[in-house]
């Protein structure tokens, strides 16, 4: 009996256990994997500028299981100093132009992009893949993302004489009717531009100095603001600027009736370009966010509303020719730009107090 009874509780046991362990393989069976905590991409931007638009975030956030964070910045420079002292993994991706970018990238602030890994890649404007600024070594550290120009914008209504050069902005007839930007690098890149020298490297500041101090006098105001500028020119107070094409084709998309022309000495270029902040912990979705910026669909939606030219030369394809003819948004006009290039401390300091001393002549 004894034996019996022992024979019944061991089998009672091992029934016990198996029942056991199907309860817990069953319950591993019965609930679905996981989707995964929705990480966080922070992102940082100026404010109203393509990447925050509520569609766009909505769409991308769907699409990734993600929640876009944009911070805002006031400067290339306070970027700069952000991401000197954030906290690793406090920023993700980050909006730099070439005035920071090879001190971020010797800084080791910013992590190498691999852009097989962007499937938009491959339909960037070839001459924009070879920006000296946003490599190093060998190895990618800034995407472009968009481009525009700094050039001639005028009221075809009160300006009959055709305009094909920067030297308009010296030109007498037009005195009191011309609003040149408040800006020492597009100020003293134009006057090189006007005086035939190297925009980004002018051999001779004193001649440059004189250009814009005799400038000065014909101009009806210095404008900060692309709001401000606009206003000046719906005012009829404005007939010229120093203007940029992504604001001029704004206005044209609100009805105002304003020309573009990159004059014959070439313009000002500039270009925006997404970078990846070391120590992110969401490099895969910062490569994704990337992508996704370059991607023909947003960046043809972007255009169409008045923002700047589109580094996907797909885009092209698609809009008015006219447009891009008069706005310069195709390759063509790539090549007639003068793009900023980086200046060291030393040289924005002496281009700002030779602007001041203009500015207060």
């Amino acid at each position: 009996m004894k034996k019996r009874i022992a024979g019944l509780l061991v089998i009672t046991s091992m029934l016990l256990v198996s029942a056991c362990g199907n309860k817990s393989n069953n319950e591993g069976a019965s609930s679905s994997p996981a989707k995964g905590e929705t990480k966080t991409l922070n992102v940082v931007n100026w404010k109203s500028y393509g990447s925050d638009d509520p569609e766009v975030v909505k769409e991308f956030e769907e699409k990734y299981n993600v929640k876009v964070v944009h911070q805002y910045m006031a400067s290339e420079e306070e970027l700069l100093t952000r991401l000197r002292t954030s906290k690793e993994g406090d920023i993700d991706v980050i909006l730099p132009n070439a005035s920071i970018l090879p001190v971020a990238i010797g800084e080791g602030l910013l992590q190498p992009i691999d852009t097989a890994k962007l499937a938009n890649y491959s339909s960037i404007y070839e001459p924009f893949k070879n920006i000296p600024e946003n490599a190093k070594d060998g190895k990618v550290y800034a995407v472009p993302w968009v481009w525009g120009s700094t050039a001639i914008a005028y009221n075809p209504e009160t300006v009959k004489a055709p305009i094909d050069s920067v030297q308009v902005f010296w030109d007498e007839q037009y005195k009191g009717k011309i609003a040149f930007r408040d800006d020492f690098n597009d100020a003293i890149m134009t006057a090189a531009l006007a005086l035939g020298q190297d925009p980004n490297h002018p051999s001779d500041l004193d001649a440059i100095k004189k250009k814009l101090i005799e400038q000065k006098p014909l101009n009806r105001t210095y404008w900060k603001t692309g709001d401000e500028f606009s206003k000046l020119y719906a005012g009829k107070m404005a007939d010229i600027g120093l203007m940029w094409s992504g604001q001029t084709a704004s206005m044209k998309k609100e009805g105002q009736n304003i020309k573009y022309v990159i004059p014959k000495e070439g313009a000002i270029g500039w270009i925006d370009n997404w970078a990846i902040v070391k120590g992110s912990k969401n490099s895969d979705l910062a490569n994704q966010f990337i992508d996704f910026m370059i991607d023909r669909k947003f960046q043809e939606s972007w255009v169409n509303k008045g923002g700047p030219a589109p580094v996907n030369k797909e885009v092209g394809k698609n809009l008015d020719p006219a447009f891009v003819e008069e706005m310069g948004l195709d390759e063509k006009t790539i090549g007639k730009l003068k793009f900023i290039a980086y200046h060291t401390d030393e040289e924005k300091r002496k281009w700002n107090e030779l602007w001041l001393e203009v500015k207060s002549h």
